[in-house]
């Protein structure tokens, strides 16, 4: 990273947050100046004001995003939207634990450094040839990034790819073209691949969990079938894009580049007890979540197993079985299973009890009335609108707080058109995760951009055109 960008990055983000600070709750206030709009009840618009001031300090972070996610259980009860036990009911829905035992199996298989091996075992196929490096860089980050997050991926990778860059240059100095196309590729593909598995991303969990309380569960498997097949299109796409400052010397194979991977497998050594039981047992949760539905739950005890069962299943078995290294020590202990991000338990929280209000003050319905009304749409043309303002809006919230919003009103879309409910969020529930033109758009892109080899006309320029492929293969492949 380079020191200077860091600085000037640091001094926007202060100031960002101190005008979000403020400009929250200004827009807010400003918001109840104003009578509510004709059909909308005083609650619902009350609730709009809580709504545009959880967005703008999401999206500035004046203060920490897991407190923002709070502002439901304290206010909405004194707004007269929801009781306390209603507001705070989504705070412990189900989908939170589901994510919280991932996280678990996450940390779990950092610790013992197993997705770094699978990583670089990867990358090891590219011989050293700076085009074929790029795709098994995104390969492996797409991979790992559908069953743990994009941003941890993102930052295991990064630094590898980063010396993959150096090591093309004589002076030992990252070489622009191939270390922007190395850290973008990670960092899109992470996002890219986070979409494949319900897992993999925040929103497919918060999306998956909507499904289930509006009464149309969407199985584990079924949402792979659905996301794959847009991954194998998308993916390849990102690679091309990314290579075009390499095909000019697409032939400059480097043995200082395959170097550099085959020494980092080199100091893993051959694989450790640790891994090879915390892949074990990897591998199990991922078969349960996959075939739960057609085969578990068809067997009488099992019927009742659902995906976060078989997460928090997994996550105990963390903390019994033996590492097989010393004497008395576990997979995962306590004080390591502490260090997960908990905050995001607070932030899924938060953001279902926000939906939860904007649905039970009629605010959605009324959102999804005033769409219905334009004229002339389809139902491809309401899924084009709606992928397309998801992605737009991603750019610049967070992509939680974008789908939390979206999802109250594709629902009460769905029932005014008699459309099913899947069949309009889902592509949203997608798009939420695809946004790639700026460094603020999510954590890959921030990462890739601090590291000093990602300009940002070249961010911009793969991001744009990233952002055009997704929301066609989406309406292409999902709108129906």
């Amino acid at each position: 990273m380079t020191i200077s960008r860091q600085k000037d990055s640091g001094s926007l983000d202060v100031l960002g947050r101190r005008i979000g600070l403020v400009l929250g709750p200004v827009l807010a206030l400003a918001a109840q100046g104003v009578a509510p709009p004709d059909g909308l009840s005083d609650e619902a618009w009350r609730v709009v004001s809580l709504a545009v001031l959880m967005v703008v300090w999401w999206v500035t972070e004046a203060i920490p995003i897991a407190l923002t996610a709070l502002l439901p259980l304290a206010v909405l009860p004194v707004l007269g939207a929801a009781s306390v036990k209603e507001a705070a009911a989504p705070y412990a829905d189900p989908i939170i634990f589901l994510f919280i035992g991932g996280f678990m199996l996450a940390a779990c298989i950092e610790r013992w450094r197993l997705h770094e091996r699978i990583a670089l075992s990867i990358a090891s196929f590219a011989g050293g040839r700076p085009i074929p490096l790029v795709g098994c860089f995104m390969l492996a980050s797409a991979v790992i990034s559908m069953w743990i997050s994009n941003t941890a991926t993102m930052l295991m990778l990064a630094p590898i790819a980063l010396g993959a860059a150096r090591a093309l240059s004589s002076d030992g100095k990252p070489d622009l073209a191939l270390g922007g196309a190395l850290l973008l590729g990670v960092a899109h593909a992470a996002t890219i691949g986070g979409v494949a598995t319900p897992v993999g991303s925040p929103t497919n969990l918060i999306a998956m969990g909507f499904f289930e309380r509006a009464g149309e569960p969407m199985a584990f498997t079924e949402w792979m079938s659905r996301a794959i097949p847009l991954i194998l299109v998308l993916l390849p796409i990102a690679w091309l894009l990314l290579c075009i400052p390499l095909y000019r010397n697409r032939n400059a194979a480097s043995t200082a580049i395959a170097g550099v991977v085959r020494d980092a497998l080199k100091r893993l050594g051959p694989i450790s007890k640790p891994e090879f039981r915390i892949g074990v047992i990897f591998g199990l949760v991922a078969l349960a979540w996959m075939f739960r539905v057609q085969l578990l739950n068809d067997w009488s005890p099992l019927a009742k197993l659902s995906d976060t069962s078989v997460a928090v299943i997994g996550a105990l078995l963390l903390f019994l079985i033996p590492s097989g290294r010393q004497v008395g020590e576990k997979l995962i202990d306590w004080s390591r299973a502490l260090r997960i991000p908990w905050g995001i338990a607070l932030l899924f929280g938060g953001g279902l009890s926000l939906a939860a209000a904007i649905e039970a003050t009629g605010l959605a319905q009324w959102i999804g009335t005033w769409i219905v009304s334009l004229d002339g749409l389809s139902t491809f043309g309401l899924i084009a609108v709606l992928v397309l303002a998801t992605i737009l809006v991603s750019e610049l919230a967070s992509n939680v707080a974008t789908l939390t919003s979206m999802l109250p009103v594709v629902t009460a879309i769905a029932q005014a058109t008699g459309t099913p409910l899947q069949t309009l969020a889902f592509p949203v529930a997608i798009a939420a995760s695809f946004a790639f033109m700026l460094p603020i758009a999510t954590a890959p892109n921030a990462i890739a951009f601090s590291s000093g080899v990602v300009t940002l006309r070249r961010m911009l320029f793969v991001g744009f055109a990233l952002n055009i492929a997704a929301a066609t293969l989406i309406m292409a492949l999902l709108a129906g």
